[in-house]
């Protein structure tokens, strides 16, 4: 673990961002499959691994994430809004079957790979 001073408003903002967001995107799209899947045999037997992996989180309790929400409110409306967008911007290009370009989106969001695994990338000085 990695200990990171910073003033509690600046830590409020990017824990937005990299916990609460990925807590209510895990709640809404298990929300989402449940409403739909009607026949719960259906989502045991189709989900994979990928699946149980994006709502692990969907399984936290409502009991701490609630009074969370409500704290950071701010910040975690902020982060919807650019979730959102970026979920529009992808329905789109598939509207438009623009799939070079959702290609390069996906290509381009790989470089969470490199962060994740604290490798980044020094451009070579010149």
């Amino acid at each position: 673990m990695r200990i990171r001073y910073m003033d509690p408003k600046s830590h409020d903002k990017h824990i937005a961002y990299v916990s609460h967001l990925s807590h209510i995107s895990s709640f809404m799209l298990g929300k989402t499959v449940i409403e739909k899947e009607k026949n719960e045999r259906d989502i045991f037997d189709m989900a994979g691994s990928g699946f149980a992996s994006t709502v692990r989180l969907a399984k936290s309790s409502p009991a701490m994430w609630t009074p969370i929400f409500k704290q950071n409110k701010e910040n975690v409306v902020e982060s919807l809004n650019e979730y959102i967008s970026n979920l529009q911007q992808f329905k789109t290009l598939l509207e438009k079957n623009d799939f070079p370009e959702i290609y390069t989106e996906m290509e381009n969001t790989n470089h969470i790979k490199q962060i994740l695994n604290g490798i980044l990338e020094v451009a070579p000085q010149q």
